[in-house]
């Protein structure tokens, strides 16, 4: 895959630089390229994940900022992003990028490539950035950097002394004296005498004392208590004339009719159906590498691949081998094996196979094989019903008399093409 996407590296590096600002809060450089295959041909409309890092050197794993984010090429190949800009689809892993101090030291460009959405990145090479947007740097200028003097209508104030600029702000007058130590003038001192002292008040809290107090608000009280509780008579009538529980009998009644959970049997869907539902289970199990054995000895067979499965899984023995074909349900099942046998060496040899169920052979499953010698391939097959009940489990065993005789696999042919033969496989089926 790295060798596929060799030439992004060439493009990216050739890219378009330029400060984007869409608002002052959402600032990034635009950042384009286009997608080559290995013979210079576009890649139109993929879909790649770009990981974007801005360094202070190449060889330093400091990261100043990073980010995910997800493209699609368009039919030329092309795609755009905005290094830094705030979008919905973007992933921020290391930031924020208005964090980036541009004015300090020189910033590097990395670029990562996930070409297959598992997030395992391509380093596609790290590239200095030359040149530095002018409105990231802006962000950061110093005074120490600006010379003479800027005037009123560039925001400056036109002026190169503090004296100047208190006469021209009109506070040239004012001192540092505490305010407990300055003088008062007349005025202020005038309007403070016209203030009231607390004796001045006492008008004012006579007219206080001639307010009503509690025991005042008898007559008032009375005049509530006068009110009659008839007067409540609509407000009455109106509560009468809603429902009872008995009006809603109806409704009720009608709830009953329906069917609660549990109602529905198993025999009720079977006639609405006319056939009664049965459970899927079946396993497919093989392997394609050589299984020896040794002369004169029962030879678990290992089944480490699963082809298709649905209820039945296959699971180790005491000796961590995957040997168990374990089933979840109850019922008769179908188990039938094939075994590639060469012997390399001349002569003929016995193999015997045989299925066992929970630990014990299964009866009048052994079968005895004559192998042909001299790097012949023996297919030996079998097929038998077999009664297990939930999570038992079967394994298929061998036996040989001559150890050059060996269960293995055979890659895939050509003229004419041909699949490859597993050394063993074995499939079960439950019968409905």
């Amino acid at each position: 895959m790295k060798k596929i996407y060799c030439c992004i590296l060439i493009i990216l590096f050739k890219m378009c630089l330029s400060s984007t600002i869409q608002a002052q809060s959402n600032k990034g450089i635009n950042f384009q390229a286009i997608a080559r295959n290995n013979s210079g041909s576009s890649i139109p409309n993929k879909l790649l994940n770009i990981r974007v890092s801005i360094k202070v050197d190449t060889a330093s794993t400091k990261i100043e900022y990073q980010e995910i984010v997800p493209i699609t090429t368009n039919a030329l190949g092309l795609f755009t992003i905005v290094v830094g800009q705030l979008e919905a689809n973007k992933t921020v892993t290391l930031g924020p990028f208005e964090n980036i101090n541009w004015s300090k030291a020189e910033k590097y460009l990395q670029i990562e490539v996930d070409t297959l959405g598992d997030l395992n990145f391509i380093n596609m090479g790290t590239q200095k950035i030359n040149y530095v947007p002018f409105s990231f740097y802006a962000d950061n200028v110093g005074a120490q950097n600006i010379n003479g003097i800027i005037g009123l209508s560039q925001g400056g104030t036109g002026l190169d002394n503090l004296s100047d600029l208190k006469a021209l702000l009109s506070i040239d007058k004012i001192d540092n004296t505490p305010d407990s130590l300055k003088p008062t003038s007349a005025l202020v001192t005038t309007a403070l005498n016209k203030k009231l002292n607390a004796l001045d008040t006492l008008k004012l809290s006579a007219r206080i004392n001639l307010k009503l107090n509690s025991t005042d608000t008898l007559s008032l009280s009375n005049r509530i208590k006068l009110i009659a509780k008839t007067d409540t008579s609509f407000l009455s009538s109106r509560i009468d004339s809603k429902l009872n529980k008995v009006d809603t009998a109806s409704l009720s009644n009608r709830i009953n009719k329906k069917i609660s959970i549990g109602e529905v049997t198993a025999k009720d869907i079977a006639t609405a159906l006319g056939y009664a539902p049965i459970r899927d289970d079946y396993g497919s199990f093989y392997d394609t590498a050589a299984q020896p054995a040794l002369v004169s000895t029962a030879t678990a067979l290992k089944f480490p691949i699963i082809g298709f499965s649905n209820n039945i899984t296959v699971s180790n023995n005491s000796s961590l081998a995957p040997t168990k074909i374990t089933v979840l349900h109850a019922g008769i099942y179908n188990v039938k094996y094939a075994i590639q046998l060469l012997k390399n060496d001349v002569g003929a040899d016995i193999a015997s196979v045989w299925i066992r169920r929970n630990g014990s052979a299964y009866l009048n499953t052994n079968v005895n094989f004559n192998i042909t010698g001299s790097g012949i391939k023996n297919m030996l097959t079998g097929s038998y019903y077999v009664e297990l009940s939930s999570n038992d489990y079967v394994e298929l065993y061998y036996s040989i008399k001559n150890s050059n005789s060996i269960a293995t696999g055979s890659i895939a042919q050509l003229t004419p093409s041909r699949p490859a033969t597993p050394s063993v496989l074995l499939t079960i089926d439950r019968i409905n």
